[in-house]
């Protein structure tokens, strides 16, 4: 009896230590599953980034850039308004757009809406829309998103003035935004 139970305890504690050390042993070979992160396109401070713009790029701070162009005259490029964020290609996942103006300082201004999205981590355009043309007109807001569809307002004009605003809706196509309806014309409302 007392050599059964030697026996049980010796098997007991022999198959204990074989778990642990098994244990232990496989914890170093498997390591544990990395913390799936997901960064979303709202990470990239879009009022601090290099933008491409006519073969050239600008790095913007604080929403704005100021230099001379070719002819000294001092030129800027600025963020137009607040970067909005949605859905816009139906793949569940938001995309950023960004209204930029630019032009001589105190002058006329060329204002587009860029849309870009999250591939490899890294921002990438998918579309730029013009808003307006060398015109001296700023709105107070130039795009809204609304299910899956993007809203612009453009500006029309000539010699620096407004003739009118048009309001057009944009969907995603899978290729490029295509416009959705017919614009709605409307009367300047420029600031």
């Amino acid at each position: 009896m007392r050599l059964q139970r030697l026996f049980v305890v010796v098997i007991l504690t022999a198959l204990a230590h074989a778990g642990v050390a098994g244990q232990a042993r496989g914890r170093r070979r498997v390591p544990a599953p990395a913390a799936e992160s997901f960064v979303g396109i709202e990470a990239i401070d879009f009022e601090n980034y290099t933008y491409p713009l006519n073969g050239q790029t600008y790095k913007l701070i604080g929403g704005y850039y100021a230099g001379d162009d070719a002819r000294g005259a001092q030129w800027e490029l600025r963020v137009a308004e607040t970067p909005s964020y949605g859905d816009l290609t139906g793949d569940g996942r938001n995309e950023a757009v960004v209204v930029l103006s630019h032009g001589p300082v105190g002058g006329p201004h060329t204002v587009s809406v860029r849309v870009y999205t999250l591939r490899g981590g890294r921002p990438a355009l998918l579309a730029t829309l013009p808003l307006a043309d060398t015109l001296d007109c700023d709105l107070d807001h130039y795009v809204d998103l609304d299910e899956g569809k993007l809203r612009v307002e453009r500006i029309y004009g000539s010699a620096g003035r407004c003739d009118h605003n048009e309001v057009s809706e944009f969907r995603w196509d899978g290729k490029r935004f295509i416009p959705v309806g017919e614009p709605k014309t409307m009367p300047c409302r420029c600031m």
